[in-house]
């Protein structure tokens, strides 16, 4: 069972008396400059019509910021060019888009094989996947030079993982174990799994954990995979790449161990049917601070015929004989608390939680057992998870509510290989994460999470002496950016700045808005009757001509953008 891990947000970090954003008239310098080589854009084909496909096809970056040099940027051409553009910060021009290197193009792309997708490990190496099976290893020697890259080595998929192509990388990091380089990569496929009961069938996503580890040459290996029917949020090794942390709606998990278990299944069905044992026959609602088990009470029983107990993180309940349930919470309670009678032909058991204000989404850990009922004498429909808007003043709108329902219970996981399960978990309601950026280069990528009205960006606090002792850093706060961004329903894009002075929403045609939390020119204003506030800037760019928004990427005063047919870059300084 995975320690819930709670987020603690960093006071200092909010900023109570802002205001809002007020439109800013002031003009954004803009330089165009046209692409020489459409940026490659896979499209899905007739068998591709998941949500997962939809995601991956649809809001893709194909737009590649270097971590050490924020304001160069790389994409990759239908011929499979890197095109490298960079912005002179000296001299305020876009300096000549240059062909860095070119992919050997042995299988050529067809409709439905994914994009490309690269990744930045360190001020010398490149990764880079074809979108079909072939991964490169690139040495890119001094890049802000623009210099040329070479191949150090590569390797194709379909020789580890046999009858399938389209892969994609969604992290990878590059670490020293032993003395020794060792690069991790989370490669991702889309998979249609049959289902032979039924006749029909369902998607998942296929995380393949591999490493190319440097003895002499580079040996490249698929360690495990993971499976998991849900949307993928967030995917980010940890430092030293013990761990993956995910975050999804659904729960992932590791297939060696999967395999393992369904071996195992039939002597356990066979051990639970002996013993006339089945979880089930009870209901169960929640409130912040505690739980209620209902059981019908067996015709001819008594209270002195049940056995209520609760051991370690084991409930146990039994009338004479039979057992009732035997398994573990999903959550810890309080044992001095627990309480349990019989009357009105029920035996009722009263859990007290040790953490108030978090929603179980299960009763039972690995979430067996029969969903929560829904109690009709709650006081309020909102869900339990939403929290109360700052201004109780201001009316609720559609976009104060998560767009998911409140069954998809939305988890960051970390994910450890050598226990093969979650050791750690975050719980955030039905509401997923707004977007993931690089905000230090060589470091995990935050997470941004909305909390209130605002979004909270969240760094990985890992100790690699005390590796049990995993959380998440509140690190920056976006004022009323969660707020904001909700309201945004045509948004494809979203990011922040390294140094997080502005945020930024892109919608795949038209609009880019600009949201910086410092407004100069609007220092000392006060509501009526009230303290002084902090109001902060909106931009609002309009673009013309320029086709679909492919990418985009930031640095501290300049946003760079990838369209169909130009290069964008936007002047905020």
């Amino acid at each position: 069972m995975p320690k819930i891990v709670e987020l603690r947000a960093d006071r200092s970090l909010i900023r109570n008396n802002f205001d809002g954003y007020k439109l800013s008239l002031d003009p954004v310098p803009v330089i165009r400059q046209e692409l020489s080589s459409a940026p490659y854009k896979a499209e899905p084909n007739e068998d591709q019509y998941s949500l997962l496909h939809a995601e991956h096809f649809t809001l893709q970056n194909l737009l590649q910021v270097d971590p050490w040099a924020r304001t160069s940027s790389y994409y990759i051409t239908r011929l499979g060019e890197v095109m490298r553009t960079s912005y002179n910060e000296t001299t305020g021009r876009a300096e000549p888009i240059k062909v860095v290197y070119r992919l050997s193009r042995t299988t050529p792309h067809v409709k439905g094989d994914y994009n490309y997708t690269m990744r930045f490990i360190s001020e010398k190496y490149c990764i880079i996947c074809d979108g079909i099976q072939n991964i490169f290893l690139l040495d890119t020697s001094d890049r802000l030079k623009a210099a040329e890259w070479k191949l150090i080595a590569e390797t194709c998929l379909s020789n580890l993982v046999t009858n399938v192509r389209n892969f994609a990388l969604y992290d990878c990091r590059l670490d020293i174990v032993r003395e020794k380089k060792q690069i991790s990569m989370a490669i991702g496929r889309i998979e249609r799994i049959e289902n032979q009961s039924s006749g029909g069938s369902s998607h998942f996503m296929h995380l393949y954990w591999a490493k190319w580890e440097q003895n002499g040459n580079w040996v490249f290996s698929i360690i495990d995979t993971l499976e998991g029917r849900g949307s993928l949020y967030y995917c980010a090794f940890e430092p030293r790449a013990d761990s993956l942390i995910i975050c999804s709606n659904h729960e992932y998990k590791f297939r060696s161990k999967s395999a393992i278990e369904k071996s195992e299944s039939k002597t356990e069905k066979s051990a639970l049917h002996d013993e006339n044992y089945e979880i089930g026959g009870f209901s169960w609602v929640q409130t912040d601070d505690d739980i209620t088990m209902k059981f019908d009470v067996r015709e001819g029983k008594k209270k002195s015929d049940y056995n209520v107990k609760y051991v370690g993180d084991k409930l146990t309940v039994k009338c004479s004989e039979d057992m009732l349930i035997d398994n573990e919470l999903f959550d810890k309670i309080d044992n001095d608390l627990t309480t349990w009678t019989v009357e009105n032909n029920y035996l009722q058991i009263t859990l007290v939680k040790q953490i108030s204000l978090l929603r179980w989404p299960s009763l039972l850990s690995n979430g067996i057992g029969p969903k929560e009922s829904i109690d009709d004498n709650r006081p309020s429909d909102v869900p339990l998870d939403q929290k109360p808007i700052a201004n109780l003043e201001a009316p609720i709108e559609d976009c104060d509510f998560p767009m998911g329902t409140i069954d998809e219970e939305v988890q960051i996981g970390r994910y450890n290989m050598v226990t093969k399960s979650i050791t750690h978990a975050v719980v955030l309601g039905s509401s997923p994460p707004i977007f993931s950026t690089n905000l230090r280069p060589g470091f995990p990528n935050a997470i941004a999470i909305r909390q209130d009205i605002d979004a909270g960006l969240w760094l990985q606090q890992y100790n690699p002496s005390k590796p049990d002792d995993w959380s998440l850093r509140h690190e920056g706060n976006l004022h009323a950016f969660g707020y904001v961004q909700a309201s945004k329903q045509q948004r494809k894009f979203v990011e922040c700045s390294p140094d997080l002075n502005y945020a930024l929403i892109c919608e795949s045609h038209r609009h880019i808005f600009i949201y910086k939390s410092n407004y100069d020119g609007a220092n000392g204003l006060r509501n009526r009757n009230g303290p002084q506030v902090k109001i902060g800037k909106q931009h609002l760019i309009t673009l013309e001509d320029v086709g679909e928004v492919l990418g985009l990427t930031t640095a501290e005063h300049l946003v760079t953008i990838l369209t169909e047919r130009y290069i964008l870059y936007l002047q905020l300084s």
